[in-house]
């Protein structure tokens, strides 16, 4: 059996060109009134997933908080904001990263259920509607980091474009040199960083929705073969001593309504979690 690569997984929604906001090491403002309740929630994410965290925050300031969103240029920072406490909660990240931040860190950041949001790889062509169409010869383009093209690698063979072997031969990872057959004869392109804008150039390309709608273009048009991995739905994290306090429950029933999940569009590349 293939393996598939933890590493893979914990990269897949973070390797990603970012475009943030700057400093999230102050302190918030004060955020309890004089008799102890909440009265202010600060909610930090990157700007993937920016749309994530505003979509309940109208919902969350109907009940009475005053929100803020803080928008971060590292995905290591927003959980260090929120272990030293200058935020209340983050939402960015998938179960796997939050994990290896714990493990790496010896934090006790938890996830709140239910998880909210999937993204999901996609193979992408201008050239066919179905994969059957799909023209023999020409580039496919996948990632440029060894764990990302060993998991899309494994997403093509799924496809039923390409046979592997049975385990990488070097490594952890699979590459271009474990394909054992490929009947159309595609050339595997890595190192295009503008694939997305430039799929005219493609046969194919793969690709994450999250990453392809930050680049400005729409994810679910030329889609051809989605791959969702519920393992890596992203979720709003918190404090293990804050999990089962009032604002976290208000704060849940806001962004898990309906009206939150109708400020998420399908066009920012993620879906509601299933």
């Amino acid at each position: 059996m293939k393996k598939k690569v933890l590493a893979a997984m914990l990269l897949a929604a973070m390797t990603v060109s970012l475009v943030a906001c700057g400093s999230n090491s102050d302190k918030s403002d004060k955020t309890e009134s004089d008799n102890g309740e909440k009265t202010k929630i600060v909610m930090g994410t990157s700007s993937v997933s920016k749309d994530l965290a505003e979509s309940g925050k109208e919902e969350l300031e109907k009940k009475g908080y005053e929100v803020e969103i803080k928008v971060f240029d590292d995905y290591v920072l927003p959980n260090d904001a929120l272990v030293e406490g200058s935020l209340d909660a983050n939402f960015y990240q998938h179960e796997p990263y939050m994990n290896n931040y714990n493990d790496s860190n010896n934090a006790d950041i938890v996830m709140l259920e239910p998880k909210l949001y999937n993204y999901y790889s996609g193979l992408y062509s201008t050239k066919a509607d179905t994969l059957e169409d799909l023209p023999e010869g020409g580039k496919i383009g996948i990632a440029e980091d060894a764990s990302n093209i060993s998991e899309q690698l494994q997403q093509i063979e799924e496809a039923g474009l390409i046979t592997l072997s049975d385990e990488p031969s070097s490594g952890d990872f699979y590459t271009v040199a474990d394909i054992v057959d490929n009947p159309k004869n595609y050339e595997f392109v890595s190192g295009d960083g503008n694939k997305y804008k430039n799929m005219d150039d493609y046969t194919a390309i793969i690709g994450t929705s999250n990453t392809m709608a930050e680049a400005g273009v729409d994810p679910t048009e030329h889609l051809l073969k989605k791959f969702v991995n519920n393992d890596l739905a992203e979720g709003i994290c918190v404090m293990k001593a804050n999990k089962d306090a009032d604002w976290v429950k208000d704060m849940m029933d806001a962004y898990a309504s309906d009206a939150a999940r109708a400020n998420v569009p399908a066009s920012s590349g993620f879906e509601p979690a299933e």
